[in-house]
């Protein structure tokens, strides 16, 4: 019995290597820092890092800086286009618009010669003659309504050297200075684009007030004025 003891006793027993990373326990090692002790657990980047990161930094607010002025350039670019499509759907407008103007224009002394065969007929001419020449005359002149050309508003109304053009004045004192007197020649829009002034009369004041006949005397003539090259020449009336 004491021979059985014997054998499996632990100290008599060979000692096994253990399995797995095979070294012993007794050659494991591991250190801890004690952070009381003054060790310091947190690692300093090595200097080149800290230059790497810099750079890199720099090269990012770079990047953000081109792409800024990128966005910049191109809302000023969309801005430049939209204002180019908006200015050639205008001219496009107006060149539909105002194509027909020189049409219009060479209409216009057709349009006054059936106005003047209106003014000098006369009864010999026969009624149905006339009938026929009024009928194509209001159909013209309603085409042209209707295609955008406009009569100018020149009798009664202040002179205005964007439409009319003045070529006789008259003194009246009881009108205001440019008043249109007569319109001798008609003027005619196309939308809003002159083709022809009005050719009228127009009233001046004089200085020197006009003796009436209720105050005895005998009232001076009105005077009349022509336009020439150089300036207003007195006309008899």
């Amino acid at each position: 019995m004491s021979e059985e003891n014997d054998k499996l006793d632990p100290e008599s027993t060979p000692s096994t290597p253990s399995k797995g990373n095979g070294r012993d326990e007794d050659e494991i090692h591991i250190e801890i820092l004690d952070p009381e002790e003054g060790s310091s657990l947190a690692l300093e980047p090595p200097a080149e890092t800290s230059q790497e990161i810099l750079d890199l930094e720099k090269q990012l607010e770079d990047l953000r800086r081109e792409k800024e002025d990128i966005y910049d350039r191109l809302l000023r670019k969309h801005a430049e286009f939209d204002n180019y499509r908006k200015r050639a759907e205008k001219d496009k407008q107006d060149f539909r618009k105002y194509a027909l103007a020189d049409f219009m224009g060479e209409l216009i002394p057709i349009l006054d010669n059936f106005e003047r065969a209106l003014s000098h007929s006369d009864d010999q001419s026969g009624p149905e003659y006339r009938k026929g020449i009024e009928l194509i005359h209001r159909q013209l002149r309603d085409l042209m309504e209707k295609r955008g050309v406009t009569q100018i508003q020149a009798e009664g109304q202040p002179f205005d050297p964007n439409y009319h053009e003045a070529i006789v004045r008259e003194q009246r004192n009881d009108l205001p200075e440019n008043t249109i007197l007569q319109e001798l020649q008609k003027g005619y829009l196309f939308h809003s684009k002159l083709l022809r002034p009005a050719i009228v009369k127009v009233s001046f004041r004089s200085p020197e007030e006009i003796v009436s006949p209720d105050e005895g005397g005998e009232p001076e003539p009105a005077a009349t004025e022509t336009a020439s090259e150089d300036g207003w020449e007195k006309t008899e009336s």
